[in-house]
């Protein structure tokens, strides 16, 4: 199951203490029973919500537990909470674990956009959105050796989004 924030953070000033504190708390988050790794990425073409975290979860129960609501969730992020806009949080089934996206790689995220012609030998995978928020029906998900092919669909389709990582993977301890 994949937990995944989307959102903007117009403070250029303050930008990288944001990403300093945002890993702090990714590992912070990664001691909750049930979350198991953890990536954040930048888009290259910015839409309302540039920043996004994809994270892997064992299941939607841990949402409810005592461990995720003191170390998780808006209430988690102190003073960041209002400097963060346009934030997203889903809750989304369809794979186990979060894709593997090494620096040189890039994510495809397709928002409701299954109608969108890709170039051939995209592997797309559909999940269904199932919590939180609830803002996403259903998106696909690619891992993309280059992205130059789907840069003009993503600045002229908002459903199209192309991310560059800005974090390794971070896994839990076993």
């Amino acid at each position: 199951m994949i937990y995944m924030v989307e959102m903007d953070f117009p403070h250029p000033e303050r930008l990288r203490e944001w990403h300093e504190w945002y890993l702090a708390h990714i590992r912070v988050l990664l001691t909750v029973p049930g979350f198991r790794a953890s990536q954040r990425f930048h888009a290259v073409v910015e839409p309302a919500a540039p920043y996004l975290a994809l994270h892997e979860v064992e299941s939607a129960g841990l949402f409810e537990t005592a461990a995720y609501r003191s170390r998780g969730g808006p209430a988690s992020t102190g003073e960041w909470r209002q400097l963060q806009t346009n934030w997203r949080r889903n809750l989304l089934e369809g794979l186990d674990e979060t894709p593997d996206v090494p620096a040189d790689r890039h994510v495809l995220l397709l928002d409701e956009a299954r109608d969108v012609k890709l170039p051939a030998g995209i592997g797309v995978t559909w999940l269904r959105g199932v919590g939180l928020d609830s803002t996403v029906k259903e998106c696909g998900l690619a891992v993309l050796t280059d992205p130059a092919p789907l840069l003009d669909l993503a600045r002229h389709d908002p459903r199209v989004r192309i991310y560059r990582p800005i974090s390794e993977k971070i896994r839990a301890a076993s």
